[in-house]
């Protein structure tokens, strides 16, 4: 356990943002450790971050949200790194180029920051119903595939799969490959997972 588990002092008014981000800081160092929503509990969280368990409930419903919420900073910066690079790419650049720029990052992300995507994947979360599952984080990354794909269509390409399942293809595909990629005990050449993307979209697109 951190040294931030020591009694903390209560924020001022005001500050409730503040014990947000420190719960939320705490849940991420505590799921680094045990892996599993499940083995988590709201007991350890507050010790952690120095407060008394009552106060989680100010700012989370249960631990479900409150491990959705931890997950949902890491899903945020890989969202928004991969709309980045479809910006770079240019607004009016080809669909599939912007898409290809998308991937791409998404791979670079994985790369840079292993502990961060480590966590995304490997911290096993509590079932839920359909309509809770479709707030989870994950979905701004498959909403991001969504309609990129969807202005591809536009632009006169075809999806070779389901439209529906399209996305997860692109997800598991590019998921797979890093996880490969950083096992392996070979030369890690960033380019290789560049070239794997062209290939999944010459495989995923046709016109």
């Amino acid at each position: 356990m951190s040294g931030n588990a020591a009694t903390r002092a209560r924020n001022p008014r005001g500050q409730g943002d503040r014990l947000r981000e420190e719960l939320l800081r705490a849940t991420e160092r505590l799921l680094e450790q045990v892996g599993s929503e499940d083995a988590l509990s709201l007991r350890a969280v507050a010790r952690e971050a120095g407060v008394a368990a009552p106060s989680i409930y100010r700012h989370f419903a249960d631990k479900t949200e409150l491990v959705w919420a931890t997950l949902e900073i890491s899903f945020e910066r890989l969202a928004r790194a991969m709309s980045e690079a479809a910006g770079q790419a240019g607004t009016d650049a080809d669909p599939v180029a912007r898409l290809r720029a998308q991937l791409r990052a998404y791979c670079h992300y994985a790369v840079q920051h292993p502990a961060t995507y480590r966590l995304l994947y490997e911290t096993r979360q509590t079932p839920v119903g359909p309509e809770r599952l479709a707030g989870h984080p994950a979905g701004l990354v498959v909403r991001s595939w969504h309609d990129a794909l969807t202005a591809c269509e536009d632009a006169g390409w075809r999806v070779r799969c389901s439209r529906s399942e399209a996305p997860y293809m692109l997800w598991s595909s590019v998921h797979g490959r890093v996880m490969i990629w950083q096992v392996m005990p070979s030369r890690k050449d960033a380019s290789r997972l560049d070239r794997f993307v062209d290939e999944v979209l010459h495989l995923l697109l046709e016109r």
